[in-house]
């Protein structure tokens, strides 16, 4: 795992890690945390299903590849 992205738990699937997340921030100032692929998958995010839409069903750290490919970091 990285030292750039802190670990959370994801509330779609339970796994905890530093994987690709959407964080939804709430009216009470508590936020909540999906990973991109399980939002996509379990409320049609917008966001979420924009940014996967070309990763051929890539998970995790191959989503994260992914999603960095070209990036300078």
């Amino acid at each position: 795992m990285s030292d750039l992205n802190p670990v959370r738990t994801c509330i779609g699937c339970g796994q905890t890690d530093d994987h690709p997340r959407h964080v939804i921030y709430l009216r009470t100032g508590e936020d909540v945390t999906w990973h991109i692929d399980c939002h996509a998958l379990a409320t049609g995010c917008a966001t979420c299903t924009t940014q996967t839409k070309t990763a051929k069903g890539a998970t995790g750290d191959k989503l994260r590849a992914h999603l960095t490919k070209g990036s300078s970091t």
